[in-house]
């Protein structure tokens, strides 16, 4: 009985402190100049001041305007952590989150997987 209430005792433990570490970084994240202090209708200019260069520019294909993806970090699995910034079509700020401009522009019509 000890042995199986050590055992839960240490996983809870295990639990808590790696949701401590998902939040530290997560936290990490929100404290990026592209994250914390690009807003809708900001140009295009406004952003690069803040965010610098984007990794990359596309013209969106399903959604209207252009599209910038930036890489903010590396998640918990190694894999870039990515945030896009949207334009419209006079080149200010449409919509911006925590995925690629490739993710963001998909076709409404297919079912995501």
């Amino acid at each position: 009985m000890k042995k199986l209430t050590g055992v839960m005792v240490g996983g809870l433990a295990l639990a808590v402190l790696s949701g401590c570490t998902t939040y530290r970084q997560a936290e990490s994240y929100v404290t990026q100049p592209v994250v914390k202090n690009v807003k809708k209708g900001m140009s295009r200019q406004q952003v690069h001041q803040i965010a610098g260069t984007p990794s990359t520019d596309i013209t969106m294909v399903h959604a209207r305007g252009t599209c910038e993806t930036y890489i903010i970090g590396k998640g918990t699995d190694n894999k870039p952590v990515t945030y896009f910034v949207s334009y419209n079509g006079s080149d200010r700020v449409m919509n911006y989150g925590f995925q690629s401009c490739q993710e963001y522009d998909t076709d409404p019509q297919v079912a995501q997987k």
